[in-house]
């Protein structure tokens, strides 16, 4: 969505700065139809993922999954932390 309001922000300024409608015509075709349809693609997929409540559930697992702490074994029980920063003992 961010995208499409830069293009469209971007066409209206360089369209105003046209008086001859046919040299307004290419800022309309390349900068602000892309823009108005990446603002709507952009919404409805905002939308969509928020609508379904086993999509929502999938996603705050996932979410838990993925910020929960990693145990990986190295250390454990003796204080350290498993790195090895190379000082001699």
């Amino acid at each position: 969505m961010f995208v499409g309001v830069l293009l469209l922000v971007l066409g209206w300024y360089l369209i105003s700065g046209e008086a001859i409608a046919a040299k307004q015509l290419p800022y309309l075709a390349s900068a602000s139809l892309p823009g108005a349809v990446l603002v709507v693609c952009g919404f409805v997929f905002a939308l969509s993922g928020t609508s379904d409540p086993d999509t929502a559930r999938r996603i705050a697992e996932l979410h838990a999954l993925l910020t929960e702490a990693v145990d990986d074994g190295a250390g454990a029980g003796d204080g350290s932390s498993g790195l090895d920063l190379g000082t001699e003992e």
